[in-house]
């Protein structure tokens, strides 16, 4: 085999390259198919290391443990009232209510009195025995002998005697009326006679008439007290319709709440007075609590499905569409008892569930699903190994295990 020529020009042997020179690879006809052989090469490569990660997940086991929550079923019963009580649970809502009523009434009277109605009058002639002639003044007063006193009802002119002529004193006549009314003025003739202080002489020569009496209706003590008792009567009649209006719809009366005031009686006569009718009014207050009964009802099942989500607790989720209310049961008066029951899902705690996935690794299947149903909260198990022919026990590595809760 010859070699390169060496420096004191003998030939190296074949494969050695003469010391100081570079060695020249030759260019090898077809080197774009190399490189395609390199990038097939590389695939190559990629593949086996993907087949090789893809085997691995195969072959290496992984488990699902899938916890489904228990169901119970959770009640509460609450008692309920319209008034405060230590009692009751719950007091409902109810409102005072304050009615004003007022009546006004008349009759008429019974009593009857005679009172002077008509007065007396009639003529009375005055002698003038005097030369002078004397007026006798409107309102001048004459006194008869029956003590009635009578006054002129306008100017009286007497004229003068004449003793020289007609030898005859004066005349002349005026009318009277009595002071008071009634028959007590009347007089006979003459009853009305005497002297004036100017010498002038008065008799009645007719009978002074006209005095009378009349009937009046009176107000007797029976009139009242009968009228009161009509007002009283009037305002309990009252009461019912004055508190119906009272009432929004659908609302009652709270029972045994009603209170009545006492009645306010006014009447405008009293006794002995005169009068042809009595009047009076009446007044009361009452007062009473109401309800609407359906709304309270409504409300109370409100409370008790609230007060029995309170009660189901931060681990407890309450299944809306299972909710149900017993009929409110009567346990006294304006008292009631009333059951609201749902379905709640347990939910198990996540330490729990955290300590079951790493206490199940390497454990047999059976094994696993005892641990799993000794949770609280837990209601069903479904282990899931793969791949499936895998024995059943799950991974040694806890890693490999998923736990999962089912709504």
């Amino acid at each position: 085999m010859s070699g390169a020529r060496l420096a004191n020009g003998a030939r190296a042997p074949a494969g050695v390259v003469a010391e100081g020179r570079s060695r020249v690879w030759p260019m090898v006809a077809g080197g774009s198919g190399s490189r395609r052989r390199w990038v097939f090469a590389g695939l190559l490569v990629v593949a086996a290391l993907v087949t090789t990660v893809v085997l691995s997940a195969a072959l290496v086991p992984a488990a699902t443990i899938r916890i489904t929550p228990a169901i119970e079923q959770r009640e509460v019963t609450m008692t309920y009232a319209l008034e405060p009580s230590s009692a009751v649970d719950w007091v409902a809502p109810s409102r005072m209510v304050s009615v004003p009523i007022e009546v006004r009434a008349e009759r008429a009277t019974t009593g009857e009195k005679k009172v002077p109605d008509g007065t007396a009058s009639g003529r009375v002639r005055f002698v003038n025995a005097s030369l002078q002639p004397v007026q006798v003044s409107a309102g001048t007063r004459l006194t008869g002998t029956n003590g009635i006193a009578y006054r002129v009802a306008e100017d009286v002119i007497v004229p003068a005697a004449d003793p020289f002529g007609s030898q005859a004193f004066g005349v002349a006549d005026g009318r009277v009326v009595a002071d008071v009314p009634g028959p007590d003025g009347n007089a006979a003739i003459g009853t009305v006679t005497g002297q004036l202080g100017e010498g002038v002489l008065y008799r009645n020569i007719e009978p002074l008439t006209g005095g009378s009496l009349r009937t009046v209706r009176l107000v007797t003590e029976d009139d009242v007290a009968s009228l009161r008792k009509q007002l009283e009567q009037s305002l309990t009649e009252r009461v019912p319709t004055a508190l119906q209006a009272t009432l929004l719809p659908g609302e009652t009366l709270v029972e045994g709440t009603l209170r009545i005031g006492t009645p306010e009686i006014q009447i405008e006569q009293k006794a002995g007075d005169e009068s042809e009718n009595l009047t009076g009014t009446g007044k009361l207050v009452l007062t009473a609590r109401v309800y609407d009964p359906a709304a309270v009802h409504r409300a109370a099942q409100e409370e008790a499905a609230k007060r029995l989500a309170q009660a189901t607790g931060i681990d407890v989720v309450l299944i809306g569409n299972t909710l149900t209310f017993g009929e409110p049961e009567a346990i006294g008066a304006n008292r009631w008892r009333v059951r609201a029951a749902a379905q709640v899902r347990l939910v198990p705690a996540s330490a729990d569930l955290e300590r079951l996935r790493r206490e199940a690794a390497g454990h047999s299947l059976d094994q696993a699903m005892r641990k799993a149903q000794a949770i609280a909260g837990v209601g069903g198990v479904e282990i899931e190994i793969r791949p499936g022919w895998w024995p059943k026990r799950l991974p040694d590595r806890a890693s490999r295990i998923q736990v999962v809760v089912s709504e």
